[in-house]
């Protein structure tokens, strides 16, 4: 699907569609923010009782480890459930 755009000087895309119709819905996001808790990677480092992220930077590097995700700003964080359930630790809900 080829949507036609209009970059402004701002860098805000203009799309010639309604986006409200692809938004996610509030009972679906009542359902998804359970799932979602985003942790810094000194944070996460802390709670695998690690000294320092060292080792998730360097995994990180290696194209290995638990999936992250990058913001803008390029700090980066891991879904914490996410990470929980790969290693096989339960989170009480």
């Amino acid at each position: 699907m080829v949507l036609s755009a209009v970059m402004k000087k701002n860098k805000k895309l203009k799309v010639n569609i309604d986006l409200s119709a692809k938004q996610i819905s509030d009972e679906a996001l009542k359902n998804i923010l359970p799932n979602l808790q985003l942790v810094s990677s000194k944070q996460l480092a802390k709670i695998l009782t690690k000294r320092n992220d060292n080792g998730l930077r360097a995994a990180r590097s290696a194209g290995t480890g638990f999936n992250w995700y990058k913001d803008k700003v390029g700090n980066v964080y891991y879904n914490l459930p996410e990470v929980m359930k790969e290693i096989g630790v339960g989170l009480a809900e």
